[in-house]
Formats: structure tokens, C-alpha cells, sequence
């Protein structure tokens, strides 16, 4: 599909932002779990305007166009101005386009830009690009107290050493500032930790400390030459005891993926991801909003029931029923979970695990959502039996998980009760070495 291209000049002095999606799970002693909701971040470019009648008009007429069709355009960010000189494909993030009329017809308005950066990452070693002297510095503690203050007044503290936080500012030139984006998106946004520095000479003590970005958002004020302004905030993480668990958590990724099986093309899925889409089994799951809520069971318990909401604003489900009638409803839809490499975004094998299983029913529609629940009779022994295989070999799905509960600095595992012996964690075998590898039935 051929879209239009933005081309209207715009102020020297702007603003941008990349943000990432990322869940954060507090353990005990200050110790966190991080997830990535999305793989790539999304760009907003907050341009300012300032135009005659006749630019006025261009701009009015552009806003027209795009919103009376698609919604969608390209955006080329010119390095004259600071830019990659990438081609961007966005969308307006507002229904509504204000201007301040002057005198002689004059305007001054502003527009918000936003798009997925799908962009090759670019690697940076490490962040020990030079900041303001002058930054904010904290140590926090984390402490329980009892809600309402008694003269017993009860505290505990849930941290054993103090958290370090910091807040560095930063003046930086195109090149410069392109690099330090880049080192923001290739640890994406508070997702990954690394090593930081600092430095005596900028008031600091000289030690080096385990870090993280603290918020999923990088503001950046642009102004003449492309040159930039931008604060980062870094937040101290407690290492894990164990170094390796880290580095797969870095690595590998859950992701869902539902399929409605219905005739004439089913339905695929990728729970709610910047990543365009995912081959999974030959079949192409494509990123789109989906809600999942928690399984019930109705009254009698003879079923139970996962109600799930999808994206309906393109119409697709809407036009799948407008074709064919309700061919949703008593199809069969499965929800799976796969783990992702996310350097090459490729599916690791013999880690997929079925979440949930059953037909559709109670479907709901409007213009922006498609509701409807996965119900599985209850004496289907086929759901409700655990996922796992009868065999010699251990049915650990993860070295390392916490079903394994091997801590040790080994990297592989072969699943075999002799290597479990190797690694002293025998205990926590979980396969039926008594059984025949091989067993002939005659009949």
C-alpha cells in the first residue's frame, strides 16, 4: 500500500521521545523480575509549526487527507535537523488539530507524530558518555510500616542496603545523542541492566555499579543543528546470585499466541507486540491488541471458561462474520506460549507449552472490540491432565527454572538422569528412568 509523505517543514526546535513497555515484579530484598511487553519501542516526534495562510492551509489539507483515509504516512526525520534520515511510518496521536490564529492570518500550531521504531539495533558498549557535573543522587530504602500510626508503631525493613538512584543531565551534539538513543533502545528502556561508572571527577566515588534505566521513556529536547537536551534516570539493581539467571532473562522472552481455527482462513494472534509478526508452525501470528482474562468456572463447574477481547477497529472480525456468518462461534481456538530469542526473534523449539484449549462461544462485537470466551467441558481429560510426556529423560522444560532449581555456573544440560548426577541435582530429577525406551506390543 502506497501511503502519502509528510513533507511540510517544520521548527528547528522540537522535541522526541522513544518508549519501551516494561513490567517490573518486586521480589524480596530488592531483588526484580523484568518483563518486556513489547519487543520494538514506539517514536512520538512533537513538531512545532509556525506558518503563513498559505502553509496554514498545506497543513490543514495534509491533516484532512490522512485522517479521511488510512490515518497513515511517511515521515522522512532529516538529519539537517537532528534526524536519522530514516523513513518513518506514522500516524497523528490526536483526533483533533488546534492552531493559534494571528494577525495577517498567521498560525502557530503543533502536531505529535508516533510510529513504531522497527529499526536495526545498533550496539553501544558501554554509557560513559560525558554529563553535567551537576546531577540528582538518592539512596532509598524500602520499608514496611503499619498503615495506621499506634503508639507500637511497627517497621520492617524489606531492603538490607540502600538502593542507589541517579539523575544525570546531558548536552549533546547529533552524533552523540543518536548514540546514547541507541544504547537506550538496545538495553530497551529499563528491560536490561549493564555496568556503569561513576567517575570521581564528576562528583562521583569512583565505583562502578550494577544499573538500570529507571523509566521506559527518553525525552529529548532538539533545538539548532540537531543538538539536544535530555535528562536519563538510573536506578542501582541488586545483582541476582546466580549471573547466568540474569543473562537468560536478557535473552529469552514469553510470548502467547492465539489461533481461532475457523474455515475459509483462521485467526493469528500475537499478543499485543510492536513486533509485526511471528511464524509459528508455518503460520503467521500478526501483533494486534488482545485481552486475556483469568479462567473461571460456571456455576455446576462442568466448564470452564477464559474470556478473551480482540481488536475490532479494522473491522476484520466484523468482515469475517459480514462474509460467512458466525463461523466463530463453536471453533476451535488454542492459546499458546512460546519463548523468543529476542536477537533474532526467533522461536526456541521443545519450549512451547498450551495455556489453554476449547471452543468459542458468547461472541460480542462493536466497532473497537470483539469479545467472546473459550470454554472446555471439564471432563475432557485431555485439557485438564498436566502437559508433560511419560518418558526416561527429564521433563524440566528450562534448565535453570525453578522446577530445576540447579544454581551452579553450568550452562547445558542434556536432561538425562547421568548428567543430573554430574551437576550434584539428582533431587530434582523429573523423568522415569525405570521406563523401556522401546516397548513392542504384539497382537
Amino acid at each position: 500500500m502506497k501511503y502519502p509523505v509528510f513533507k511540510i517543514p517544520y521548527q528547528e526546535a522540537y522535541t522526541t521521545s522513544i518508549e519501551f513497555k516494561t513490567q517490573i515484579n518486586e521480589k524480596m530484598k530488592g531483588l526484580e523480575q523484568r518483563y518486556p511487553v513489547w519487543t520494538y519501542p514506539k517514536r512520538t516526534f512533537h513538531l512545532r509549526f509556525d506558518k503563513n495562510f498559505k502553509g496554514r492551509k498545506r497543513l490543514e489539507n495534509f491533516f484532512v487527507s490522512v485522517m479521511g483515509k488510512s490515518g497513515k504516512f511517511e515521515f522522512v526525520w532529516e538529519k539537517e535537523k537532528g534526524g536519522n534520515g530514516k523513513t518513518y511510518l506514522c500516524s497523528f496521536n490526536s483526533d483533533s488539530f488546534q492552531q493559534t490564529i494571528k494577525e495577517l492570518g498567521f498560525s502557530e500550531t503543533e502536531l505529535e507524530l508516533e510510529c513504531i521504531d522497527d529499526s536495526p539495533v545498533e550496539q553501544v558498549n558501554e554509557l560513559d558518555f560525558y554529563h553535567n557535573a551537576e546531577c540528582d543522587f538518592s539512596l532509598n530504602f524500602s520499608t514496611i510500616i503499619d498503615k495506621i500510626l499506634t503508639a507500637q508503631n511497627n517497621r520492617k525493613a524489606y531492603w538490607d542496603k540502600p538502593q542507589k538512584s541517579w539523575t544525570l543531565k546531558f548536552e549533546k551534539s547529533a552524533k552523540v545523542r543518536k548514540k546514547l538513543e541507541d544504547f537506550f533502545i538496545a538495553k530497551r528502556g529499563m528491560f536490561r541492566s549493564f555496568e556503569w561508572t561513576w567517575k570521581e571527577e564528576l562528583g562521583g566515588d569512583g565505583n562502578t555499579y550494577t544499573v538500570r534505566f529507571d523509566s521506559d521513556i527518553l525525552d529529548v529536547n532538539i533545538d539548532a543543528y540537531g543538538f539536544g537536551s535530555f535528562e536519563i534516570k538510573l536506578r542501582e539493581v541488586f545483582p541476582n546470585s546466580n549471573p547466568m539467571s540474569e543473562v537468560e532473562k536478557d535473552e529469552i522472552i514469553p510470548r502467547k499466541l492465539l489461533k481461532i481455527e475457523i474455515e475459509g482462513g483462521s485467526i493469528f494472534i500475537l499478543d499485543n507486540e510492536t513486533l509485526s509478526s511471528l511464524v509459528y508452525n508455518g503460520e503467521n501470528y500478526i501483533g494486534a491488541p488482545l485481552t486475556i482474562d483469568e479462567i473461571k468456572k460456571d456455576d455446576n463447574s462442568s466448564v470452564s471458561k477464559l474470556n478473551i477481547k480482540l481488536s475490532n477497529v479494522a473491522l476484520a472480525i466484523s468482515g469475517i462474520i459480514g462474509n460467512r456468518g458466525d463461523v466463530i462461534t463453536n471453533a476451535p481456538a488454542v492459546l499458546t506460549l512460546v519463548f523468543l530469542d529476542i536477537n533474532t526473534n526467533s522461536i526456541l523449539s521443545n519450549y512451547t507449552q498450551i495455556l489453554y484449549a476449547g471452543r468459542c462461544n458468547n461472541l460480542k462485537l462493536d466497532y473497537e472490540e470483539a469479545e467472546m470466551d473459550i470454554e472446555t467441558s471439564l471432563g475432557g481429560y485431555e485439557i485438564q491432565a498436566p502437559v508433560m510426556k511419560y518418558r526416561t529423560t527429564c521433563q524440566v522444560r528450562r534448565f535453570k527454572d525453578c522446577r530445576c532449581g540447579y544454581t551452579g555456573t553450568e550452562t547445558s544440560c542434556d536432561r538425562t538422569l547421568t548428567r543430573c548426577k554430574e551437576l550434584g541435582n539428582e533431587q530434582n530429577f523429573r523423568g522415569f528412568p525405570q521406563m523401556y525406551n522401546e516397548l513392542v506390543i504384539r497382537v
